[in-house]
């Protein structure tokens, strides 16, 4: 199965740029040993029902595998 996790450029409201997902997605998938399989930069989102990002945020979605075959084919 694969999965996403989303990382938001905004703190307590205030925008603060690309730098902050990124800086919070590299800590995620230090801690948590994740491979990601794709990275995208996300814009003007409408919320989606993702549930993790407003509607005026940018940031960086991470997709990934999860379950017993994250390791498989490695």
């Amino acid at each position: 199965m694969i999965a996403f996790r989303d990382f938001s450029a905004s703190r307590f409201g205030r925008l603060e740029g690309i730098d902050h997902a990124l800086v919070e997605a590299n800590e995620w998938l230090q801690r948590t040993g994740v491979k990601p399989l794709n990275i995208e930069t996300l814009r003007n989102l409408s919320g989606g029902g993702t549930g993790n990002i407003g509607a005026s945020d940018i940031g960086l979605r991470i997709w990934y595998v999860v379950g017993a075959q994250a390791g498989a084919g490695q």
